[in-house]
């Protein structure tokens, strides 16, 4: 694997004890991360080691290894790189749509229109505060519970729960200053 390799071009000797450190705990869950999102062992595993890669370049940020700081902050970076390879995987896609245009224009034009405001809501939710936009991810996305999040995020659970309805609030207001009426999100 990349990381194993990238692990081993660091030396400084503390920096690479660190990032072993940080592989032996945290690489099985960046692999999960990556799979609920892209569904591909491979692309999962290219984006563990990219992860690795922004990893090493922000080593210096992270004190204490074994932590929920630590492991949100892994859990982010090999979140947005994934994110980022499905995009350019759903934008193939599209252009796979085009070329295969059927008869069926009605669900063409709905796949289309989804996706436009998928898009829309993950680049809204990116331009949030990232409290917002991680707790939104961590919930939305990833399906966790309160208690995940709170113990990631090193929060309480009433915490998360506030937190959570803000960042939807927040979410909102934003789609709504942008255009986007909430009642769109949720049509049909």
């Amino acid at each position: 694997m990349l990381a194993l390799i990238s692990i081993s071009l660091i030396h400084n000797q503390d920096d690479h004890d660190k990032l072993t450190e940080i592989y032996k705990l945290y690489s099985g869950t960046m692999l999960y991360v990556a799979k609920s999102i892209l569904h591909d062992n491979h692309l999962a595993e290219d984006a563990v080691s990219e992860a690795f890669i922004r990893i090493i370049d922000n080593l210096d940020k992270i004190e204490e290894v074994n932590s929920y700081q630590t492991r949100s902050f892994v859990v982010i970076i090999v979140r947005n790189i994934s994110l980022n390879i499905l995009k350019k995987q759903k934008h193939i896609e599209l252009q796979d749509d085009f070329t295969s245009y059927s008869e069926d224009e009605d669900s063409f034009l709905d796949t289309i229109t989804a996706m436009e405001l998928y898009d829309k809501i993950v680049e809204t939710i990116s331009k949030l505060n990232k409290n917002y936009s991680d707790i939104l991810y961590l919930k939305m996305q990833m399906k966790y519970s309160y208690d995940d999040i709170a113990k990631i995020l090193g929060i309480s659970k009433e915490n998360a729960k506030m937190r959570l309805s803000r960042a939807r609030k927040a979410l909102k207001e934003q789609l709504l200053k942008e255009g986007y009426y909430y009642e769109q999100l949720y049509q049909k």
